[in-house]
C-alpha cells in the first residue's frame, strides 16, 4: 500500500499568497501621481490698525448678498448667472474683510455716527468686459438720533486684464476703499 500521497496543501497556500503579493506590488504603480494643490487663498483687508479708541464712527458688520457668502470667489457670467472659482478662495469671510476696511478708514472720522452697509455686488463681471464691480447701499445714523441718511454706491468699474487672480483682489480692494471714502465724505458733511 502506498502511503506517500502528494500533499497539495502547502502549494494551495503559496499560490494565493503569491497572487496577492503580485497584485499589491502592481497596484502601487496603478495609483495616480499626487497633484499639486492649485487652490489660492486671498484676503481683501489688511491687518486691523490698532489705535486709541475714539468717539468716531461705529461701523456695523457689513451684510452681503447671498451669493457672496461663499468661500469660493463669485464671478458673474451674465445678469442672472454666477459661477464660483474653485481654485480662488477667500481666506477670510468677505463681509468681515469689508467691515475691517471700512472701520480702518472711518476710524479717523470723529462724527459719532453709526454706519450700516449692505453689499449687493463685489465680483468680477465677465459679461461686462471683465470688470470688477462693487455696489452697495448704506445708512448713516447721526449720533444724536436725527434723521438717518441712506445712499446707493456704485464703485468706478475697474477692468481686469486677465492672468493673475491676485490682480482681481487688488481691484476689489480699491473699490472697497472707494466705498469707504464715499461714506467718510457723507459722514463729514
Amino acid at each position: 500500500m502506498n502511503t506517500n500521497r502528494p500533499n497539495f496543501r502547502p502549494l494551495a497556500l503559496r499560490v494565493p499568497l503569491s497572487a496577492l503579493s503580485l497584485l499589491l506590488a502592481s497596484g502601487c504603480s496603478i495609483l495616480p501621481e499626487p497633484q499639486a494643490d492649485t487652490v489660492r487663498h486671498f484676503t481683501l483687508s489688511e491687518p486691523a490698525q490698532m489705535g486709541r479708541a475714539t468717539e468716531g464712527v461705529v461701523v456695523r458688520p457689513v451684510r452681503l448678498a447671498g451669493h457672496l457668502r461663499n468661500r469660493s470667489m463669485a464671478v458673474r457670467v451674465s445678469a442672472h448667472e454666477v459661477e464660483y472659482l474653485e481654485d480662488v478662495r477667500w481666506a477670510e469671510p468677505l463681509d468681515e474683510a469689508l467691515t475691517q476696511i471700512l472701520r480702518n478708514r472711518l476710524r479717523a472720522v470723529a462724527a459719532g455716527a453709526t454706519v450700516m452697509v449692505q453689499v449687493q455686488r463685489c465680483e468680477l463681471v465677465r459679461s461686462d468686459d471683465n470688470t470688477v464691480q462693487l455696489a452697495a447701499t448704506y445708512v448713516i445714523t447721526p449720533a444724536g438720533g436725527g434723521d438717518a441718511q441712506s445712499s446707493v454706491f456704485t464703485a468706478t468699474p475697474r477692468k481686469w486684464e486677465g492672468g493673475d487672480h491676485g490682480a482681481i483682489i487688488g481691484l476689489m480692494r480699491e473699490a472697497a476703499v472707494e466705498l469707504a471714502d464715499a461714506i467718510a465724505g457723507a459722514v463729514e458733511k
